[in-house]
């Protein structure tokens, strides 16, 4: 499945001339970073690029457009790992509902929202001018991307969609681990900011953590990216988990898959856990002290801090960074 967003001129869009105009762009651009290939196409002499669709007033930067193709950057560890999986299950990284929920009636007939993996349900906006989409979300608690609202399943939630940035449906179910790219690969102003993935090779990683008091678990995946090794073993695999119990929150990495002999270069992962702040935390049964900020965190070998998430409306959540590709144990206190 793929989604060649923008690619047919009908002379139905919202441009002064009936072809594609800004909120049409937007909103596409927000559609297709939820599909499993994602790729720009035109046709008809229409330009495809995002610096030709930015709304009065705005830099290029600051579109929807943009902010939807950085994610979908942002999100590739993610997404890789999927691939991986289906190739091994056969299930795509795209989701019915009703594979989750297949108990709910309310989500038979949902061609709107789906699934993007296990973690992730996407509702895109495809009205034009669109001011509110209700969205129902199956069981469970789920929380909003940008705001980091929280709101209950088995219900229909009402979503603002008046404005286009940070501002998708887009919702993250408890429990989830989520893989992405790091701060300094994903900003422009950075010597490691990743203009292509191919050929990219992280040596570190976000990991978005939301506990749930069941335990949850993703297989992070890694290979070379350009040959076909990875069918004779030239892969990495490792398991992520976390769980809470109370006011401890534990999250563990598992050794790496034996099978696989790809050494990746990655070293840390900076594990953002959602919830409650830490009062302690603990690696490997040792407790470790915090750290002062943030910006100390990164480039030591391991540590924490507690603080607030800018990119989930500033809710707490707690900075732990520690080794990759090795069997570890982190168990948070919270307050």
């Amino acid at each position: 499945m793929t989604m060649d967003t923008g690619g047919f001129f009908n002379g139905n869009g919202l441009g002064p001339d009936g072809g594609t105009g800004n909120e049409d762009y937007a909103r596409w651009m927000q559609f297709a970073a939820f599909t499993p290939i994602m790729r720009v196409h035109a046709t008809n002499g229409n330009q495809r690029q995002p610096w030709f669709y930015v709304p009065q007033g705005q830099r290029v930067g600051e579109t929807a457009a943009v902010e939807a193709i950085r994610l979908r950057y942002r999100l590739v560890p993610y997404i890789y790992s999927y691939e991986h999986q289906r190739r091994k299950t056969g299930v795509g990284i795209v989701r019915p509902l009703i594979f989750d929920w297949p108990q709910d009636q309310n989500v038979r007939n949902t061609i709107d929202s789906w699934l993007f993996g296990e973690w992730l349900l996407a509702s895109p906006v495809v009205e034009e001018g669109q001011q509110n989409k209700n969205v129902y979300l199956p069981d469970g608690n789920w929380t909003r991307w940008s705001s980091g609202a929280t709101d209950q399943g088995r219900q229909t939630v009402s979503f603002n969609t008046r404005t286009w940035e940070r501002n998708f449906p887009l919702f993250i179910r408890a429990g989830a681990i989520i893989p992405m790219m790091s701060d300094a690969d994903a900003n422009p102003a950075s010597e490691t900011y990743v203009t292509s993935v191919g050929g990219w090779h992280p040596t570190e990683l976000n990991v978005e953590v939301f506990p749930d008091a069941k335990l949850t678990s993703f297989d992070y995946y890694d290979d070379d990216g350009d040959s076909y090794d990875y069918e004779k073993g030239e892969y990495f695999l490792q398991t992520l988990s976390v769980q809470r119990s109370g006011t401890q929150v534990t999250f563990e990495t598992a050794s790496p898959d034996p099978v696989g002999s790809f050494k990746p270069q990655l070293q840390y992962y900076t594990v953002k856990i959602h919830g409650n702040v830490a009062s302690s935390v603990s690696i490997n049964g040792t407790a470790i002290n915090p750290v002062a900020n943030l910006t100390s965190l990164t480039g030591a070998t391991e540590g924490w801090v507690a603080g607030a998430d800018p990119d989930r409306g500033n809710i707490p959540v707690t900075y732990v960074r520690i080794k990759a590709g090795e069997k570890q144990s982190v168990v948070l206190t919270t307050r």
